[in-house]
């Protein structure tokens, strides 16, 4: 018999609590408001709209609306006050139902707006198959999701409209409306590929995928630069081999001619000597080079394939003499 009676009570206690501080909240609009009208009065629209806008905050109401709206006509932003002048019409209008004083207010409310009509325009941005995370923004003034498909009231003149979307390709387009004409604009998003990546800056500029690694690098964790500067060392090892080992062939040649073909004399042994030095060079220039085409070919087989470079045009064949090399550099 107590759970009932004590569950009762918590019950009773929470509804006064709800309703002291509905009370309490109403009391603080009422102040706002009340701010709000003296500097409405005084023709200070911007702080009075301030006003009206945090009792709005503390308690929804036509009448404080229907101010929130004069405010905005007299600070020359007639888009907005069109739109607050609908809400109050349709707040007010609910009100009536219960309470007949709200009928003037949405009257006036009416009134005003129509005045207001034809020096605005009306633009309905739709999007076809609209995703979740849709972003509409007219002029950088960014639509709730709910108006998205719904004429709003826009200032007539040159409009930027820019629809982004995670996983899709941004939307831009440009509208020129004059006032009291309307216009309806359809986005189809396109989605993005997974190459191209997904993400997108919030402020509508594009930016780098997401995980995207940076400039001059490759995902395998070897940068780019890495095998081809290795490889490009292996080609001018190559290159030099193939310079010395002409030029110790030439010495060679040269020793043949003047000994005839028997030991060299004493004098000549400065001339064998170099022979001797050019190819110790050009044998070296061939390790390093083959080894630095191996390293690179090896470095290169750890990038991804998809960002693997082609080869470089280089070709390497064996001559009479020594390695010729073609190709461009």
């Amino acid at each position: 018999m107590m759970r009932p009676t004590a569950l009762a009570l918590s019950l009773a206690i929470g509804l006064c609590a709800a309703r002291a501080s509905a009370q309490d909240n109403a009391a603080f609009a009422q102040q706002r408001y009340m701010r709000g009208t003296t500097l409405y009065e005084q023709r200070d629209y911007t702080h009075a709209l301030d006003e009206f806008r945090a009792s709005l905050e503390l308690y929804g109401s036509p009448n404080t609306r229907l101010y929130a709206a004069r405010s905005l006509r007299e600070l020359g932003r007639l888009d907005e006050a069109v739109t607050e002048y609908e809400r109050a019409m349709r707040e007010a209008a609910d009100r009536a139902a219960t309470d007949p004083r709200y009928a003037d207010t949405r009257e006036h409310a009416h009134a005003e707006m129509v005045v207001l009509e034809p020096r605005i325009a009306r633009l309905t941005v739709s999007v076809a198959e609209m995703p979740q995370n849709v972003v509409v923004r007219v002029n950088n003034r960014e639509l709730p999701s709910a108006a998205v498909g719904v004429p709003m009231a826009v200032m007539p003149g040159h409009l930027e409209i820019v629809t982004q979307a995670r996983g899709f390709h941004a939307d831009r387009r440009e509208v020129d409306l004059e006032a009291g004409h309307q216009a309806a604009v359809t986005v189809t998003l396109r989605r993005r590929t997974t190459l191209e990546g997904i993400d997108e800056n919030p402020t509508g500029g594009a930016g780098e995928p997401s995980g995207a690694a940076p400039a001059g690098a490759s995902r395998g964790g070897v940068p780019r630069v890495v095998p081809w500067v290795v490889m490009g060392v292996g080609v001018a090892g190559l290159a030099a081999f193939a310079v010395t080992g002409l030029m110790a062939s030439g010495a060679y040649d040269t020793l043949e001619t003047r000994c005839g073909g028997v030991r060299c004399p004493v004098d000549e042994q400065g001339a064998v000597d170099d022979g001797r030095t050019l190819q110790t060079v050009a044998n070296v220039s061939l390790g390093l080079g083959l080894a630095g085409l191996a390293t690179g070919a090896v470095l290169m087989a750890f990038r991804r394939p998809a960002e693997r470079a082609p080869a470089p045009p280089v070709q390497v064949s064996l001559g009479p003499r020594g390695v010729l090399l073609g190709g461009s550099f």
